[in-house]
């Protein structure tokens, strides 16, 4: 008896258990996967048994009123399975596809939005279920994607490989670029130790060269030397002193060609420097005392230490002797005429005195060319003596000299500037953009020729002609945090017209080639170009999210 009692209690607790489990799974298995518009990760939010709490926390609704096509929820999560909340969005399962959620507002338009066709399910639309198919082309065109790339990838790595070695090179070739500096660096000081000696040996000569003007072909004359007063030197200091400082500086003596010894066209801050005594600026004291000296050569060449003849004073003069001697002639001629007119026994006698004057006066009017010659010849250029001659030579020799190996060190540090900035620059993570550096890409559309050189600039030139728009130049990598290789910026470009600087934005997308594939001017002054190449083929970046929920 007590074990058939103990049996039927156990059977009792069995079948407890039974209708336990019955229950539970009709309300997990049956009712809760049948809320229509949610995945089943969100199944456990949405249970019958209890009341429904709005996934924001701002209300608590019987369950009833879970997709009464009401909505009652400020998010919408209330109606996941039909139209009522504008905010709201409905989840297509898709089986054999990708799954999706789109806006709730699209469920029973009579459009067909989910493959499966679970958005129209109360609406007179007849939806196919051609998931399966869709599926299968994605999955086709997936595979297609992972093997380019793969392919990419392998191009990426040989870049990769590619890149290092050229940093490598790069880093030796720097390290005898500064090998070269310090060699060209001495070589410099040298050249300029040997200047500064020729150009003193020059100044001192040219400070007691007296020039001596040419003899007035007209009249006697002695020559003078123009000297300069206090009160003039004084003016000099104010006219060179052109943002009144009360000083004179380099600066301001590089703007006056008087200054140019080596006569290039240029006046040089060491040539400045040399009229300033080494400095670089003096006051009006200093000016006189220690800068007069140097400048002064150059002042009285530039201002005249002589007053050479004016040609056209002279042209003019010996015009004037010349008409004079001629109207004298004419006039003899004239009285010579007469008096045959009166002695007309002696016509003979005088014709020939008559044709011997007009003789005369032919030959005046010949030498006004040789006047003007020698006038020609008095105005050349007076010349130096031998002696100032060859150190004149000297000095503009040794400032040629300095002058290149001054060239030669600015190159080099320019050089090497260059090197540095690119061995700074980020090439990628194995640096993979290396080898694209310098490398320019174009592409054309139906107006504009688009230019793109790799951490360079981008530009636009019209089909038509024209100049080169700049685009901007590079700047930095703007893409996400997880993918940061993947966009470009170019800023600081041409600046448009009454608006801001032309910038680009440039996306990388994977390929097995390096290609522009397409450009855009989606704002006013903002471009947008789309890059292909190999370099972002990384394997370990997810190029598309292939994850179906079944």
């Amino acid at each position: 008896m007590l074990k058939r009692m103990k049996e039927y209690s156990i059977y009792l607790i069995i079948l407890v258990c039974i209708n336990l489990f019955d229950k539970f799974s009709r309300v997990t298995g049956s009712q809760v996967l049948h809320i229509r518009g949610i995945p089943v990760s969100k199944s456990i939010l949405y249970t019958p048994d209890r009341n429904f709490e709005c996934l924001d926390g701002s209300l608590l609704i019987p369950f009833h009123y879970v997709n009464d096509d009401y909505c009652d929820c400020g998010d919408g999560s209330d109606e996941p399975g039909t139209s009522a909340c504008r905010n709201g969005s409905f989840y297509c399962k898709n089986f054999g596809h990708e799954s999706m959620y789109i806006p709730s507002t699209w469920v029973n338009d009579g459009i067909c939005d989910c493959c499966d066709g679970t958005d129209e399910y109360s609406s007179n639309k007849q939806c196919v279920n051609n998931c399966h198919d869709l599926g299968k082309e994605a999955r086709l065109e997936a595979q297609k994607v992972e093997e380019l790339k793969r392919q990419g990838n392998k191009i990426r790595m040989e870049m990769a490989s590619k890149g290092k070695q050229i940093k490598s090179d790069t880093q030796v070739h720097l390290m005898k670029l500064w090998v070269d500096y310090e060699e060209a660096t001495r070589n410099k000081k040298e050249k300029e130790i040997l200047k500064i000696q020729a150009e003193g040996r020059e100044t001192l000569v040219l400070q007691k060269y007296k020039m001596v003007e040419p003899k007035d072909i007209l009249s006697e004359g002695t020559t003078k030397e123009k000297e300069l007063s206090q009160s003039e030197v004084e003016d000099y200091f104010k006219m060179l002193d052109s943002d009144n400082s009360n000083t004179v500086t380099i600066a301001e003596l590089q703007t006056r060609i008087t200054f140019d010894k080596d006569h290039n066209g240029v006046v040089s801050e060491d040539e400045a420097m040399f009229f300033l005594n080494n400095k670089k600026e003096v006051s009006l004291q200093e000016f006189i005392e220690t800068a007069w000296g140097n400048i002064k050569p150059f002042v009285m060449l530039e201002q005249g230490i002589f007053t050479k003849p004016k040609h056209d004073e002279i042209e003019k003069k010996e015009e004037e002797k010349v008409q004079e001697t001629l109207e004298e002639e004419q006039d003899d001629v004239k009285e010579k005429q007469d008096n045959v007119e009166e002695e007309q026994g002696n016509v003979e006698e005088e014709q020939d005195n008559v044709e011997e004057e007009q003789d005369n006066v032919e030959e005046e009017e010949g030498s006004t060319d040789e006047i003007e010659k020698e006038i020609e010849e008095q105005e050349q250029e007076v010349q130096y003596d031998e002696e100032t001659q060859v150190l004149i030579d000297e000095a503009t020799s040794a400032r040629e000299r300095y002058q290149e190996a001054e060239k030669a060190v600015n190159d080099l540090n320019n050089e090497i500037k260059l090197i540095e900035e690119k061995l700074q620059r980020d090439y990628g993570k194995e640096d993979e953009f290396v080898t694209l550096d310098g490398e320019c890409f174009d592409y054309t559309d139906l107006e504009y020729i688009y230019s793109l050189c790799l951490f360079g600039k981008a530009s636009q030139k019209s089909k038509s002609g024209g100049n080169e728009v700049s685009l901007g130049y590079w700047n930095e990598w703007v893409g996400a945090q997880d993918n940061k290789y993947s966009k470009m910026k170019y800023d600081k470009g041409l600046t448009c017209w009454n608006g801001p600087t032309r910038s680009t934005i440039v996306t990388l997308t994977c390929d097995k080639e390096n290609k522009l594939v397409s450009v855009a001017e989606p704002n006013r002054c903002e471009y947008v170009m789309e890059f292909a190449t190999p370099a972002l083929c990384d394997s370990s970046t997810k190029l598309m999210d292939t994850h179906d929920e079944l």
